[in-house]
């Protein structure tokens, strides 16, 4: 009896332990970076879904930098921090910290090293980056400021 005690609490552990964890490494993309950088200095605009491609479906913006605590309260949820940009659980960079999420789910996390070009919030996939005089505001596509 005592033995599947046991192996129910190890499961339990177990089970508390996957879902702390996103699962997905933040890597420091430079393309995105240069991409951004580039746009700033542009005066244009560009669906953010252009120069992000990929299957999220909104995207929370975090300016570092940031704690492991701080980054879990805005996303609402537990999340382990590991790769490029980070040390000890937190994010370590000054710039932009990009959680792509797809149905409350983290299917991928970019770091844009020193360029926080963006402005922290949530924004949905379509959301439009708009550069004037060197700075980006967030836009839904008929020009409104975005962000929930």
């Amino acid at each position: 009896m005592r033995s599947i005690l046991t192996l129910i609490a190890l499961l339990a552990l177990l089970a508390g332990c996957s879902e702390t964890a996103s699962g997905v490494t933040v890597e420091f993309d430079e393309n995105l970076e240069k991409a951004i950088g580039e746009l700033a200095r542009s005066d244009d605009s560009r669906p953010f879904k252009e120069l992000a491609p990929g299957d999220w479906t909104s995207v929370r913006v975090l300016t570092g930098p940031a704690s492991g605590t701080r980054i879990e309260r805005e996303l609402g949820r537990p999340v382990e921090l590991d790769g490029d940009g980070t040390y000890d659980g937190d994010y370590v960079q000054d710039g932009n910290l990009l959680v792509f999420q797809r149905d409350g789910e983290t299917v991928r996390m970019a770091s844009l090293g020193q360029l926080a070009a963006l402005a922290d919030g949530e924004y949905r996939e379509d959301v439009v980056l708009q550069a004037r005089g060197g700075a980006i505001t967030m836009t839904d596509p008929d020009g409104r400021p975005a962000g929930r």
